[in-house]
């Protein structure tokens, strides 16, 4: 008799390890966006999620500042964050302020790079009965 396991039993464990792995969460990656001088990009958009959008703001004069705005959807409303800089972190307009969908974007005065990471969940699900 052999001491090593079963191979069904090897098969078992190797599958149950790459379930394991591959139903947990993982991070999103950090998006780069690059803004000429005088430009507008869009720099994130989210369709019912919840949660925070991070940034990280560089530009080539060193002041680190751009201005920043939410398009919030179905209505098309603007709602201006002003000028931002450096680093941080934004809530994305949720169900309460009228939002299906968010769009974020920044408007640069010099040669920008602005570096975007996420923390979000699906805010509201519907079940369709045929």
């Amino acid at each position: 008799m052999s001491t090593n396991p079963p191979r069904i039993l090897r098969c078992l464990c190797l599958a149950l390890f790459f379930a394991i792995s591959t139903g947990s969460q993982t991070p999103t990656p950090v998006k780069e966006i690059r803004i000429a001088a005088g430009k507008s990009a869009d720099l994130w958009l989210g369709v019912n999620v919840s949660g925070n959008v991070s940034y990280a703001i560089r530009t080539r004069d060193g002041n680190n500042k751009i201005k920043m705005w939410w398009i919030i959807q179905p209505l098309g409303r603007v709602t201006q964050l002003g000028s931002l800089h450096d680093s941080g972190s934004l809530k994305i307009p949720d169900l309460l302020k009228g939002s299906v969908s968010a769009k974020l974007r920044g408007s640069a005065t010099t040669d920008t790079v602005v570096f975007i990471g996420e923390n979000v969940k699906i805010h509201n699900t519907a079940t369709f009965h045929w």
